[in-house]
C-alpha cells in the first residue's frame, strides 16, 4: 500500500504539475477527494461512511458528502486519509492544528499546503499590521 502512496503523492511545489482537482461531488471545504484518483478500494467509506461515499453519477468514484464538523469526524477523515492506498484523499485547509497532526502523520505530501508555509503567511500578515 505504501509503495502506491508513494507513486501517487508526489510532492508538486516547485513543479510543472498542475494543482490538485477535486472530484466535483466533494461538499465544499478543506477535505477533498482528488478527481479520477479513486480506486473504488472502499477503505476510505469503510473509516468515515458518514462523511465518504461513493458515486451515484460516475461508477465508484468516492467523494467526501459532507465535512468534518466534531474532533471525533476529524478523526474518522484523518483515518480515511490513512486508509487510502493511493492518497486521493486530501486536506487542502490551512488550520495549523490539522497541519500539524497530519504532518505528525507523515500524511504532508496530502496537504495543499506545508504547516511551514502557512506559519510563514500568517508571520508575514503580523508584519504588516
Amino acid at each position: 500500500m505504501n509503495f502506491f502512496k508513494k507513486i501517487f503523492s508526489i510532492n508538486t511545489k516547485g513543479n510543472s504539475f498542475p494543482r490538485k482537482e477535486r472530484y466535483p461531488e466533494n461538499s465544499k471545504g478543506d477535505f477533498y477527494v482528488e478527481n479520477q484518483v479513486c480506486i473504488t478500494c472502499g477503505a476510505p467509506e469503510a473509516e468515515a461512511p458518514d462523511l465518504i461515499e461513493h458515486s451515484k453519477l460516475e461508477y465508484g468514484h468516492c467523494y467526501f458528502k459532507k465535512q468534518p464538523t466534531t474532533a471525533d469526524e476529524l478523526d474518522r477523515a484523518i483515518s480515511a486519509m490513512q486508509v487510502s492506498c493511493i492518497a486521493g484523499i486530501r486536506y487542502g485547509g490551512k488550520d495549523q492544528a490539522i497541519l500539524k497532526r497530519l504532518s505528525d502523520l507523515n500524511l504532508q505530501a496530502e496537504c495543499d499546503y506545508t504547516l511551514k508555509d502557512v506559519l510563514k503567511e500568517y508571520n508575514e500578515i503580523d508584519k504588516q499590521k
